[in-house]
């Protein structure tokens, strides 16, 4: 085998693996313009209504192919304090694509009587399970060798994952803590050159802070780690103006990456909120402050949501 070949496939491999250990679909400022059950199963279900939403994460927009996630996700209370949901997902970089689906469940318990402020006092646990495939698409490779028997086979992989969070909301904190891409099978080190996932730990915390009628501002932060000691550390910060049927928001989000050697800056992400009545709107704009983008240029998050009425259980949320 020649050595471009060789080199080739070292690099193939390497990029394979690093996508794969990232996490089971690298999400990424989604959980804060558009919905938290991406990161924790456990807000599954805390409003009355049933909650659609669809997201568009796009990095490196300078790059051919660059990384880009896509998710639809929905859930609502199913009876009394029980809330269900679901999200797909399509991640795709370069040659290396995942599909999936991930099915969530929540139980809430109130901290007061008050139907006003239930949302804002209560306790919750739940758990999802995602089912997802990984695949190499062989079309997007330009090796020297075309048939070299290192590239033939199947370079597809089915996984499964399970998700575990609790989180709180209480006289204006809030917070949680989850556990995500706890792998159920497959989890040998190298499956068809594929590396599973390491489990990913994440922890938020912050506060609704009411400075006039129709004012908020809400300072938050989420440490996330995982299994292969890879650290991020997002700090957030947001304005919300509101009245009793429409709000819009404006916030920004720094994200550091944490060593035991250095911590470097990652992003620095300006971004917009919107609640029309039942329709909201979320866009983010990624200021890359790594190496890397220095290349590869930004990226952005887009999201876009509707709230419908809960047909499903119309008794309520958490009723008595």
């Amino acid at each position: 085998m020649k050595l471009k070949t060789i080199g080739f496939l070292c690099l193939l491999t390497a990029i394979f693996g690093k996508i794969s250990a990232q996490q089971s679909i690298p999400f990424d400022q989604q959980y804060l313009l558009s919905d938290k059950i991406l990161i924790n199963p456990s807000y599954t279900g805390y409003t009355d209504d049933i909650v659609l939403k669809a997201t568009y994460h796009k990095q490196w927009s300078d790059f051919d192919e660059s990384p880009n996630t896509q998710t639809i996700s929905t859930h609502f209370n199913l009876v009394d304090r029980l809330g269900v949901g679901a999200y797909f997902f399509r991640d795709e970089n370069g040659p290396v694509s995942m599909n999936g689906i991930n099915l969530s469940s929540a139980y809430h318990i109130p901290f007061t009587d008050d139907d006003e402020d239930r949302t804002r006092n209560q306790f919750s646990f739940g758990a999802s399970l995602s089912f997802f495939g990984q695949s190499l698409d062989y079309a997007k490779l330009t090796p020297e060798m075309s048939n070299d028997p290192l590239l033939t086979g199947d370079k597809t992989i089915f996984l499964s994952y399970l998700n575990l969070g609790l989180s709180f909301a209480y006289n204006g904190f809030f917070g949680g803590v989850s556990v995500l891409d706890i792998p159920l099978g497959q989890n040998k080190p190298v499956v068809n050159t594929i590396e599973p996932s390491p489990a990913w730990y994440y922890l938020n915390f912050g506060y609704d802070w009411d400075v006039t009628d129709g004012f908020v501002l809400e300072p938050s932060l989420l440490m996330s780690l995982n299994s292969d000691s890879q650290r991020m550390l997002d700090l957030n910060l947001k304005a919300k103006f509101k009245n009793d049927f429409n709000s819009f928001a404006v916030g920004v989000s720094y994200r550091d990456g944490l060593s035991s050697e250095k911590n470097e800056g990652l992003s620095f992400t300006p971004f917009i909120q919107a609640d029309l009545n039942r329709l909201n709107f979320s866009f983010g704009y990624n200021f890359g402050l790594s190496d890397i983008y220095k290349t590869g240029k930004d990226g952005f998050v887009i999201g876009l949501g509707y709230n419908l009425e809960n047909f499903i259980n119309p008794d309520g949320f958490r009723y008595r």
